[in-house]
């Protein structure tokens, strides 16, 4: 009875440190929690109407650190990446096919909340986040950018 009891009390171990769904903390040169991210997105949605939360996606993920690291590092800002890439572009690039895709970028911004509040006084920006068409989202910071990228895959 014993010799089960350590490999049980192991596994429950890690299992204990494993983050719940949606809430793993991702680099793009520095830590953005996704979690909070979502739920400020997905509040600004419903405090317009907009009820259904944006799912977050691994691939818009990748697309947004991508860029992120692409402004942070050359200090560009723009929607415009390496060779004329395009937020859709990048997207497929990171393995996401889209029938829509918007992006959100800003610098300067301290935290999530900042940058979130400063996109809803954005009438472009604000409507990217408030757009009922899209489902899903990848949020990242490198250095002091920020890129949002919110997608509906086809």
């Amino acid at each position: 009875m014993r010799r089960f009891t350590l490999p049980f009390l192991f596994a429950a171990a890690l299992a204990a440190c494993t983050p719940a769904p949606g809430t793993e903390r991702v680099s793009a040169g520095e830590t953005v929690d996704i979690a909070s991210a979502g739920t400020q997105l997905s509040l600004q949605r419903a405090q317009n109407g907009i009820v259904r939360p944006l799912g977050y996606s691994p691939a818009l993920q990748a697309a947004a650190e991508t860029h992120a690291e692409y402004l942070s590092r050359t200090g560009n800002f723009s929607h415009a990446g390496p060779g004329g890439s395009t937020p859709r572009s990048r997207a497929a690039r990171a393995g996401y096919r889209s029938c829509l895709t918007a992006e959100n970028i800003a610098r300067g911004q301290p935290d999530i909340r900042s940058v979130v509040a400063e996109w809803m006084n954005s009438p472009g920006h604000r409507a990217n986040i408030l757009n009922a068409q899209v489902t899903q989202y990848g949020f990242a910071r490198a250095g002091s950018v920020w890129v949002l990228v919110l997608a509906r895959p086809c």
